[in-house]
């Protein structure tokens, strides 16, 4: 049975924002899981430290010993690389989008820090924050209208306790030492117009981990797999082939009798 497809939102978004690229992986005829990060779905447990390790943790659990193709966007690719660091036997290939382990551009700290700064929420103040950050992330490109639109938006209207508790890891991402154990088959997708991390970071980076791909699509922001979602599909299902013909993650001598996760 074929590994299904875990996506794993980014911070301040929703697993409903997968579903232009989830449907055209789902036509290859894989299972395919969008998740949501702890807080973003459902209410935190009391005392939940949201962390990026911490999340990484809870939903590695969820998957048991079945290994999956993890899709990670932004903060959602901070979590992916940290559960196939931590985690290597849930992993069988990673994606990242929008994103490499490095820190997000200065440019971008700040606008954060101005823009949440504050430990309370205040609802009208949050929504003029999300406007501006739908502005950065389809920089250049047509922003989503109407109930598109309000996709992106409705973290802000229901989950703003949680935006602001993901916050941190959404700034710092994973752990210096998460790219250098990461052991599974990784592709990057970026979008040409992303300035959400420093062009010249992520070259840097992958100039030092020669065996990760990369694909670049032209015509698109940070928010690459909703501008361009066949593009997006294209790479990972063929980096996704890649990896399985590969084998080059040993199966686990009780993964036979696994099921995916539910």
């Amino acid at each position: 049975m074929p590994h299904p497809i875990v996506l794993l939102h980014g911070w301040a978004c929703s697993a409903a924002y997968w579903k232009p690229l989830a449907d055209r992986l789902s036509a290859s005829g894989r299972q395919v899981v969008a998740a949501d990060l702890p807080g973003y779905g459902s209410d935190l447990c009391a005392g939940y430290d949201w962390t990026v390790e911490n999340a990484a943790a809870t939903l590695a659990e969820q998957t048991g010993d079945w290994p999956v193709h993890w899709v990670g966007h932004s903060l959602g690719g901070s979590i992916a690389a940290t559960i196939a660091a931590r985690f290597p036997r849930t992993t069988a290939s990673l994606t990242l989008v929008g994103m490499v382990p490095v820190a997000p551009s200065p440019a971008t700290v700040d606008k954060l820090a101005r823009l949440f700064g504050g430990e309370s929420s205040d609802p009208e103040a949050d929504l003029a924050a999300g406007e501006e950050l739908i502005g950065a992330w389809f920089r250049g490109g047509n922003e989503p209208q109407g109930e598109d639109r309000e996709t992106f938006l409705a973290p802000f209207r229901r989950r703003p306790a949680v935006v602001r508790q993901s916050l941190p890891g959404g700034v710092t991402g994973a752990a210096p030492d998460v790219a250098e154990l990461v052991s599974a088959p990784t592709l990057v997708v970026t979008g040409s117009r992303d300035a959400t991390r420093p062009p010249a970071a992520v070259a840097e980076f992958l100039a030092r981990h020669p065996t990760w791909r990369h694909a670049s699509v032209p015509d698109a922001g940070h928010m690459v797999h909703w501008e361009q979602p066949a593009a997006c599909a294209e790479a990972i299902l063929r980096h996704i082939e890649s990896a399985e013909n590969a084998n080059v993650r040993a199966a686990s001598p009780d993964e036979s009798r696994a099921g995916p996760p539910a």
